[in-house]
């Protein structure tokens, strides 16, 4: 799975790090997946949320290419 990741401002836990916004993204002929993660670079502060769309799931709650933590559009690597 590629990752694209860039910084999402100030960690609000510690106050000292940056927190990183990582997106990957997983598709083949049966189901797709968008994992977006935020993680600070000084404190233990982790946030992760997934989409998965395949045929127990055919909708997922949100637009998977857009990360419900910050709002930033995901990058699809090829």
């Amino acid at each position: 799975m590629p990752r694209h990741t860039q910084a999402a401002g100030e960690c609000e836990k510690c106050g000292e790090g940056t927190i990183n916004c990582s997106h990957n993204h997983f598709a083949d002929e049966t189901q797709t997946i968008d994992t977006w993660e935020h993680r600070c670079t000084s404190c233990a502060y982790r946030e992760t949320q997934a989409f998965r769309v395949d045929a127990e799931n055919p909708q997922p709650e949100g637009d998977p290419m857009i990360c419900p933590l910050c709002g930033r559009r995901g990058q699809i690597q090829a």
